[in-house]
């Protein structure tokens, strides 16, 4: 079995409540990460 192993991170902005995010899902905020550590890694 092939190992797996986290080699870059990121994160989504901070905001407060009832702020700029607030209208955008979490599943939304969470794939612009995804799609940001796997262009940074190539």
């Amino acid at each position: 079995m092939t190992d797996v192993v986290i080699v870059s991170a990121a994160r989504t902005a901070v905001g407060k409540f009832g702020g700029s995010l607030a209208k955008v899902a979490a599943p939304e905020l969470g794939a612009t990460v995804i799609r940001a550590v796997l262009e940074r890694s190539g």
